[in-house]
């Protein structure tokens, strides 16, 4: 489950990056290795919620460092 839901959140930051990703893991911070303005982590988190169907609270979405830390909280929401 885990590696599923890394692949699908590359897909979803690659959508906002002008090339192809290097290899995501729990580790890889979300904005300094990708190169992305706030407003693009915006949609991201955005297109992460339509995707798994849950709302992170601003509260969460500040403690976010790592895709690992996305992929724990949505673990969490989707039991």
């Amino acid at each position: 489950m885990e590696e599923k839901m890394i692949a699908e959140l590359k897909a979803i930051i690659e959508e906002y990056t002008d090339e192809p990703l290097p290899e995501v893991t729990m580790d890889t911070a979300l904005t300094a290795e990708f190169g992305l303005n706030s407003f693009e982590l915006f949609e991201i988190i955005c297109k992460i919620e339509e995707t798994y169907n849950v709302t992170i609270p601003d509260r969460v979405l500040m403690s976010f460092a790592t895709v690992g830390d996305v992929v724990n909280f949505l673990k969490g929401e989707m039991g």
